[in-house]
């Protein structure tokens, strides 16, 4: 009897520290599984880009001194012009195919990339230069425009400034699911790592609570056919 009470007084205060976090892992684990991937992508309302012919005869090979030492050459058109991007082992630069000199895409070519990317174009609110990774843009290669639209959703098109390619689209339905995923994961700064000692305890109280409320079922059953 007295084994009995200090296995439901354990359990008890286990449960009691452990019940925040598992109500939490159901509640977003819950809002996981009702709400689309696609919506909280953007996918829902993105217009996939149609390839563009390259104009080959405007086309000049990239400047020695601008591409030696390169590990890749990339050619593409990017709103109507055609330009190379260089990737180099640390950094990118961007260069006009038409006459090899450097460029980047611009506040006004980013605005029409990101309406282009959307349904029914939405109207540009702001176009903000990115230069550092923030919560809602990271992992993801800088320096970026992003382009806030006025679609209802809060959605903002993060467009690479080297080569000109829609990199993340995030709206309100994104920044509730990233904030959701900071507590199911518990990692609430980089909101990737899943191998943090606060989680495997709050794992580990969790499976104690559900052994133990197991164990204690289990014991209130014996002794209930016991005294039958």
């Amino acid at each position: 009897m007295v084994i009995n009470r200090k296995l439901y007084a354990v359990h008890r205060w286990i449960a009691a520290i452990a019940m925040v976090q598992l109500a939490i892992w159901n509640a977003t684990g819950l809002f996981f599984a009702v709400v689309p991937l696609a919506e909280v992508r953007g996918e829902d309302r993105t217009v996939e880009a149609k390839p563009t012919a390259i104009p080959w005869d405007r086309i000049k090979a990239p400047p020695a001194e601008h591409a030696r030492g390169a590990e890749q050459v990339t050619l593409q058109v990017v709103d109507g012009k055609p330009r190379y991007v260089v990737k180099f082992a640390k950094r990118r630069i961007a260069l006009d195919a038409s006459t090899g000199q450097p460029t980047e895409i611009d506040a006004e070519t980013a605005k029409r990339i990101a309406r282009r990317d959307q349904a029914q174009s939405p109207a540009v609110l702001a176009v903000t230069r990115v230069n550092k990774t923030t919560v809602e843009y990271r992992r993801k290669p800088l320096p970026a425009w992003r382009v806030d639209l006025d679609d209802g959703r809060g959605t903002r098109c993060y467009v690479d400034a080297i080569s000109g390619q829609v990199t993340a689209r995030r709206n309100d339905t994104w920044r509730t699911f990233d904030f959701f995923w900071s507590l199911h994961i518990m990692d609430y700064g980089d909101r990737s790592n899943f191998n943090h000692p606060l989680l495997v305890i709050a794992a580990l109280l969790g499976l104690i609570t559900v052994l133990s409320g197991m164990v204690l079922w289990g014991v209130r059953l014996r002794r209930r056919f016991q005294k039958a």
